[in-house]
């Protein structure tokens, strides 16, 4: 799955290059405010760097949530696995 997403987001990276190269005319960006010149490469490059940014700070959360339950069940089956291993007989010889 992790290389799906990879692909998809080289994909994505050389559409948004593509798209940013063929269009590199000036555009003005209002804001409330604020007004500025800018070539439309560096608009489509800093609004794509906002994008994944928020989009990482967005998956922050789960991702520590994830971790986290990882390592208490981790901890859970060790605690197990010691449980069963002090509950196995000590002589496992059969007689016969």
């Amino acid at each position: 799955m992790n290389q799906l997403y990879l692909i998809l987001f080289l994909v994505l990276g050389v559409a948004i290059a593509t798209f940013a190269i063929q269009n590199s005319g000036e555009a003005v960006v209002k804001f409330i405010g604020w007004q500025f010149h800018s070539s439309l490469v560096v608009i489509v490059l800093i609004s794509t760097a906002a994008g994944v940014i928020m989009a990482i700070l967005l998956s922050l959360p789960g991702t520590f949530r994830l971790r986290a339950r990882v390592r208490e069940q981790a901890q859970r089956i060790a605690d197990l696995e010691q449980r069963l291993r002090e509950s196995e007989p000590k002589n496992t010889q059969e007689t016969h």
